[in-house]
């Protein structure tokens, strides 16, 4: 079978997705793959805007209307022949069929399966950057395990200003991701606190990263441990900042969450707590001088495979059980400096 002339990757989830995703930029890269391009939701344009193994940027404004019809002949005009499409929405199948590429893509439990040419089984306990090299396999374009790795290029004008920020004093910085979407995943205000107060006594620079709906429970985080307001960056930093601190980074401390795979796609070793999912679902971090840390032994996880927002038995086990210690014990905060 023939490489295929142009592919377009689909991917219009969360954030988190879209990094995963990324694992497919550096495959297709590798493989000597021609045009590649790339569909995203529009806020997450910054993340490849300038990325080497994009050639073309498609975004989907998402409630807008009419979007996802010039999105299909966007689509169509860029004259790709196949179509890999990781996000298993409806919506997204639905745009692929409507731009008439001729192949299309997509693991067997997409919603609007019937609009996919070719499916592909999801594994639910393969590696979500090894599922998504599936699809690619199946349009003739094999990726190897070394080339599966999630790839995010920090923008060299957000490097320099988020060291200007925050490395002026010559401390490594630790950055903590006290937040998720879910309120199950998180490991909880106090604990991340407790964290942020043992690292910090190591000579550290601590600092505090989320989005702005994550602005009180980083806050929170911050007073507990003592830490100076400039040091929280919830809801300040753009995207392409927030890449570019995560690359600067000694270690990320993190829930089951984006910045787990932000973190991956720079290199940047992650020390990542589970609770209510499992990494076996494949969304665990891979990086050497990575860790896990879990509670074992709790016959009620995995409960859910994205995460919850309460408890199924009320007692939050799954992560109260979860130390500082255990956190630390993974890498014993024998970390190079990387700055």
């Amino acid at each position: 079978m023939s490489k295929p002339q142009g592919i377009v990757i689909m991917q219009t989830g969360f954030v988190g997705d879209a990094v995963l995703a990324s694992g497919l930029l550096r495959g297709l890269a590798a493989s000597g793959c021609g045009r590649v391009g790339l569909v995203v939701r529009a806020e997450f344009a910054a993340l490849f805007e300038s990325h080497p193994g994009v050639h073309r940027l498609h975004l989907l404004a998402k409630g807008a209307r009419g979007g996802n019809a010039r999105l299909a002949a966007e689509l169509r005009e860029g004259g790709y022949d196949v179509a890999l499409l990781p996000h298993r929405s409806a919506r997204t199948a639905l745009i692929a069929y409507r731009s008439g590429i001729h192949r299309r893509i997509g693991f067997s439990q997409s919603d609007a399966r019937l609009l996919l040419t070719d499916r592909v089984q999801y594994e639910i306990t393969m590696h979500e950057t090894d599922r998504n090299a599936e699809l690619a396999a199946r349009a003739g374009v094999p990726i190897v395990p070394a080339d599966r790795r999630m790839w995010l290029v920090p923008s060299p004008a957000s490097v320099a200003a988020m060291r200007e920020r925050f490395l002026r004093d010559g401390r490594p910085v630790v950055l903590l991701a006290p937040g998720s979407v879910w309120p199950t995943k998180r490991w909880g205000e106090e604990r991340f606190a407790g964290l942020a107060r043992r690292v910090a006594g190591k000579g550290k620079h601590v600092v505090v990263v989320g989005s702005s709906a994550e602005a009180d429970v980083c806050g929170e985080v911050a007073r507990g441990a003592g830490l100076e307001e400039i040091d929280v960056a919830a809801g300040t930093l753009s995207l392409a900042d927030l890449v570019a601190i995560v690359s600067l980074a000694e270690r990320l401390y993190t829930n089951d969450s984006a910045p787990l795979h932000i973190a991956e796609a720079v290199g940047t070793p992650v020390t990542a707590i589970f609770g209510p999912t499992v990494p076996e679902f494949g969304f665990g971090p891979l990086a050497p001088g990575s860790h896990v840390v879990q509670s074992r032994g709790l016959s009620c996880r995995p409960c859910c495979i994205h995460g919850g927002m309460r408890c199924p038995i009320g007692t939050h086990a799954c992560m109260t059980m979860v130390s500082v210690e255990e956190v630390l014990a993974g890498t014993g905060l024998a970390m190079v400096d990387r700055v």
